[in-house]
């Protein structure tokens, strides 16, 4: 079996197709490490919002409402 490129400077230039092979690997890399970064930092914002709102919230809005007609607050916010 031989190998389709002699040596690493063949590889790397590709029959002259080189520089664009090598771009386009570049791209989608970065494009790939751009979308992981946003859906992990969207994540962590998420969660902190979520965290908040659950903090601000009181403890009666949690309720359903028969459980707040028997606590005698209502119905209504």
């Amino acid at each position: 079996m031989k190998p389709y490129f002699s040596n690493v400077s063949d590889f790397v230039q590709m029959g002259g197709h080189g520089a664009f092979v090598w771009a386009c690997y570049g791209i989608t890399f970065v494009a790939i490490a751009v979308l992981i970064w946003h859906a992990i930092s969207e994540r962590k914002s998420t969660i902190v919002r979520l965290q908040r709102q659950a903090n601000t919230t009181k403890k009666t809005d949690r309720l359903t409402n028969k459980q707040r007609k028997e606590l005698g607050t209502g119905a209504s916010r």
